[in-house]
């Protein structure tokens, strides 16, 4: 299981279940398009994984919405045909959603669908979006806002200057930068 040794770190015990069931799932289902990329790789959506799920405890969410934090950062990167910008694989991965859990039975989320096809967007684009849905509610606005911190947390693996901190929507996120570094470290130390 990828990063298995910091869910022994006080920040991760408390969304240590989640993590074990969402990297399994991952690691087991779902299919990257892209499996020798050298930015957008499991290893990522795990990293992004904890740092979602991180924030969320943080914020007190429900366990539903938890899940879909959870579902976004599986899914966020399955899609992607190159390592640049490629713009549209957020609405790729999320079709990918969509179609994964009709054919397996899961029950959708809206919420997980909107946060993973915008999640390439900028803000204003997916807040307008998640705005107009009216299958979604101030609370996914939220969520939108604590996934796209938690993969732009991790562009320290573009290199040391990658993150605008001042692009982070949330405290909490500002909080969980040096642990991004560590998880990052971790993960290149191939500390599985």
């Amino acid at each position: 299981m990828i990063l298995t040794d910091v869910l022994f770190d006080p920040l991760c015990k408390p969304i240590k279940n989640y993590y074990e069931k969402m990297v399994a799932f991952m690691e087991e289902e779902i299919e990257f398009w892209l499996p020798d990329s050298v930015w957008h790789t499991k290893s990522h959506s795990a990293r992004v994984l904890i740092l979602a799920l991180v924030i969320g405890h943080q914020k007190g969410l429900s366990d539903k919405e938890m899940n879909s934090l959870g579902m976004a950062a599986v899914f966020h990167d399955s899609r992607r045909l190159d390592d640049g910008i490629d713009q549209g694989h957020g609405s790729r991965a999320a079709e990918y959603y969509k179609d994964y859990c009709l054919e397996h039975e899961l029950p959708y989320d809206a919420a997980t669908y909107y946060i993973t096809y915008y999640h390439d967007h900028d803000d204003s684009l997916g807040l307008s979006e998640i705005a107009k849905s009216p299958y979604l509610s101030e609370q996914d606005i939220l969520l939108y806002q604590i996934f796209k911190d938690a993969d732009a947390l991790d562009r320290f693996r573009l290199g040391p200057d990658a993150l605008d901190e001042n692009m982070l929507r949330t405290e909490e996120a500002h909080k969980c930068i040096e642990f991004s570094k560590y998880l990052l470290l971790k993960s290149s130390k191939k500390h599985y």
